[in-house]
């Protein structure tokens, strides 16, 4: 048997299923990752970041459309040009740190979908049914820009060019919120497609401008993993902060630094619990439900029996006797948590005199 590194490497598993000591802190957000293609590069790629919407560009398209990623107070725009193939740079871009990631070009949308899927990395797409809590997908075939504003030497543009918009919105968007809340006066108008489609993030004419009607991404296939609450953009993006939060702390301050003992597995609990509190602070988590980290004793349980021990004697053991009885050298958790969503919709009724 032939054996990756991943093999050997000591891992967290964070799955997250909908429910039928070291300070944990909270990572930023706000960093778009832009992939376009040059073909004059004399290096494979080339790495340009951007803060500020000031700057000089060679490309005026270009330009505009990295001021479109920077308008929603994405705080960083990394523009990573490739000379040959997306392929052929995607170790690269595994090294970087970024949220999203879009491409400008158009051959390469589903690479991006693909690249995103496979390394958990929010995307934005023009017209992808990627069926992934990932990848967000743009339907509408055409807008027109505002103030004047061209690509190509026109005010209307293509659905593809609406990616750089989306992606700046969601990139930009603070955790507790909605990009539905947003105006996007950067568009005068957009053209609705032909068909609406519940996975596919929709444009539309507001009283007030252009707006996002669904905030949802392309997931389609639901099972015990892959709940209906993950369609959502902003439940997603709270899952995946709480999942990489843990990974980072884990990785970084407690993995081979303890001994795998039950007071230095508490130590780990009283840690994630102050970083879930500092979660509800922030309106990630509902402040009203008792969001809190355990030891899964039902796993570990099993886990002992599997390695052979009297399932007699493992079954006789109450909570904490088995909580004290860790296993080699893993911690077995769980925790039961309550994601806020933005919201949406509201009924009212009027019961008249």
């Amino acid at each position: 048997m032939t054996l990756e590194l991943k093999d050997i490497l000591g891992t967290l598993q964070a799955i997250f299923k909908q429910r039928t000591a070291e300070l944990m802190k909270i990572g930023e957000k706000g960093v778009l990752l832009v992939v376009a293609p040059n073909s004059s590069l004399t290096d494979s790629y080339k790495i340009t970041e951007f803060t500020s919407s000031v700057f000089d560009w060679e490309d005026d398209d270009q330009k505009v459309k990295i001021k479109q990623c920077l308008a929603h107070n994405a705080k960083k725009v990394i523009f990573f040009e490739y000379k040959t193939t997306l392929a052929s740079v995607t170790d690269t871009i595994s090294t970087l740190k970024f949220n999203w990631i879009i491409g400008l070009d158009a051959d390469d949308q589903s690479d991006i979908s693909s690249y995103a899927k496979e390394n958990k990395k929010f995307a934005v797409v023009y017209n992808i049914a990627a069926d992934s809590k990932y990848v967000v997908s743009v339907a509408n075939p055409s807008a027109v820009l505002a103030n004047g504003v061209e690509i190509d030497d026109s005010s209307t543009i293509t659905g593809l060019d609406l990616v750089p918009i989306v992606a700046g919105l969601c990139c930009g968007c603070p955790y507790n919120m909605s990009v539905t809340a947003y105006t996007l006066t950067e568009l005068e108008s957009v053209t609705l497609p032909s068909t609406i489609s519940a996975t596919q993030l929709t444009l539309y004419n507001e009283e007030e401008g252009v707006k996002v009607a669904n905030p949802v991404n392309t997931l389609s296939t639901l099972n015990t993993d892959d709940t209906a609450d993950m369609k959502n953009i902003t439940i997603m993006e709270a899952i995946a902060r709480i999942e990489e939060d843990f990974q980072y702390t884990f990785r970084t301050a407690w993995k081979g630094h303890y001994k795998n003992k039950y007071d230095n597995q508490t130590l780990f609990i009283a840690a994630g619990n102050g970083y879930l509190e500092q979660l509800e602070g922030l309106d990630l988590l509902d402040e009203e439900y008792d969001n809190r980290l355990f030891i899964d004793t039902d796993k570990l349980r099993q886990t002992w029996i599997a390695s052979g021990k009297s399932a007699e004697e493992i079954n006789a053991m109450s909570d904490l006797e088995i909580s004290k009885l860790t296993y080699k050298k893993s911690m077995f958790l769980y925790a039961n948590i309550k994601v806020l969503d933005a919201i949406e919709d509201c009924t009212i009724t009027f019961n008249l005199y």
